[in-house]
């Protein structure tokens, strides 16, 4: 006898559940959590049957751990990544964002060095130079929007990085393309019809042209570099001299996806957690207090530096429960299942079945995170954490696709929290209405100002 299928909003013709999903992505995923329970059955109406080729074509989202577990680790062979729009795969192409097996694998076997825990080390003393020199720059008294700041901030450090350069020019043209696109990515998501970008509508010319742009800025550095006899050690020239299992490297189009895909890993992201973590704190003065307290007893009148993350433990907790309450990656599209399945929920996962998984909602939950709007880095003590199951919290992923910049962006968080929060504290100012924004990853909208307060030396 078959199981019944598991619950969640009516689809007819349409799937007409969409439009909630489009205007407001965090509530629709909430509220599908709280109404129909672990498993949400999304139907995808008569359109889905069509497209897919299949009655009843659905997704599902799932947010119990051990069924996340299962799609992401234990059976994660037979949830293949797809269900990208035309904007994804044009702004990432093949890169490790977006490429499936068995690109996918070369292409991590290829990057990882570039980014190995001995390269990840190095990088520290470029972060806190870089937030040194940003911080520098504050007066006393005033008012920055701190969202911005730490954009230009993870900007310039990423760009040290990847070309063992400043930010310049170049910088922010590639920027614009990145952010352009992913309100493009966005837009696609989020409709029923997607119209091709070839069609030359307001949006999409200028797409294709800030995507032309891209491209050329990027072919630009690659070649530069392929031209210089002494390359400086960084992530690009790591990448020009990467080889394959069977001694190839990669081409000009590899290597420019990869890049792009790396910008917005290791800068996006991370500008938006940290943006995140000042409006925390800057709420929470008891939670600073402990930051600072644990600042002076560690560091003293020093910086920060890469030896220093294991003993900042209440710093890397601050971070953790940032990345709790505000996961830059609220959602991860999709899964598709190879294989008919079975989840350890006993939920039955037909061929053809589109998996979503929701990082923001499982950190939600109260039955693992009690008050879960609270913000309480003690949530993160070993003891508090070890009662937790297995991806309860996973704001990288999990399984063969966890981020591969996951190391980076923890060492880049600490590290920013602690050399700034060093010399100032900020006053977020008043009268202001501050929301999540899902776009590809969850900025703050409309910006976070604060005011700045010098410490005494």
């Amino acid at each position: 006898m078959a199981r019944p299928l598991p619950p969640g909003p009516s689809a007819h013709v349409l799937p007409t559940w969409l439009n909630d999903y489009a205007r407001d992505p965090l509530r629709f995923l909430m509220h599908c959590a709280s109404t129909y329970g672990d498993v949400v059955r999304l139907p995808y109406g008569i359109l889905g049957d069509i497209i897919k080729w299949k009655r009843g074509a659905s997704g599902y989202l799932i947010n119990d751990p051990q069924d996340i577990k299962h799609v992401l680790v234990t059976n994660q062979r037979n949830y293949e990544k797809e269900g990208m729009v035309p904007a994804e795969k044009r702004i990432f192409g093949q890169g490790l964002l977006t490429s499936i097996e068995p690109v996918h694998r070369r292409q991590r076997r290829m990057v990882q060095p570039a980014v190995h825990h001995q390269q990840i080390q190095a990088w520290g003393e470029i972060i806190v130079r870089k937030a040194s020199e940003r911080v520098g720059r504050w007066k006393d008294g005033a008012t920055i929007d701190i969202a911005q700041e730490m954009t230009q901030l993870t900007l310039d450090v990423i760009w040290n990085i990847l070309f063992s350069a400043d930010v310049g020019e170049r910088a922010s043209e590639l920027m614009h393309g990145v952010t352009l696109g992913s309100h493009h990515i966005v837009d696609q998501y989020h409709s029923v019809f997607t119209i091709p970008d070839i069609v030359p509508t307001t949006k999409n010319r200028a797409f294709r042209r800030a995507m032309a742009k891209l491209d050329e800025t990027i072919y630009d550095l690659i070649r530069e570099r392929r031209a210089t006899p002494q390359r400086p050690r960084d992530v690009l020239s790591a990448l020009i001299e990467a080889h394959d299992d069977e001694g190839n490297p990669m081409n000009d189009s590899q290597l420019r996806d990869e890049i792009v895909t790396l910008i917005l890993a290791g800068h996006e992201t991370t500008a938006n957690a940290l943006s995140w973590g000042w409006y925390l704190l800057s709420q929470a003065p008891d939670v600073e207090s402990t930051l600072l307290d644990e600042l002076h007893t560690v560091l003293g009148s020093q910086r920060p530096a890469y030896e220093d993350l294991s003993t900042l433990q209440h710093t890397e907790r601050v971070w953790s429960e940032t990345l709790r309450l505000y996961p830059p990656a609220y959602i991860m599209h999709y899964r598709s299942a190879l294989h008919d399945d079975t989840l350890p929920s006993g939920t039955t996962i037909s061929r053809g079945t589109d998996i979503m998984i929701s990082p923001y909602v499982v950190h939600h939950d109260a039955r693992r995170f009690p008050n879960p709007e609270q913000f309480d880095p003690e949530r993160f003590l070993l003891s508090h954490k070890e009662q937790r199951p297995q991806f309860s919290y996973f704001p990288f992923g999990g399984g063969s696709r966890t981020c591969i910049g996951e190391a980076l962006a923890r060492m880049e968080g600490i590290l920013i929290l602690a050399t700034i929060i060093q010399c100032v504290s900020m006053t977020l100012m008043p009268h202001q209405t501050i929301v999540p924004e899902p776009l590809v990853t969850l900025r703050p909208k409309p910006s976070i100002v604060v005011k700045l307060n010098r410490r005494t030396p």
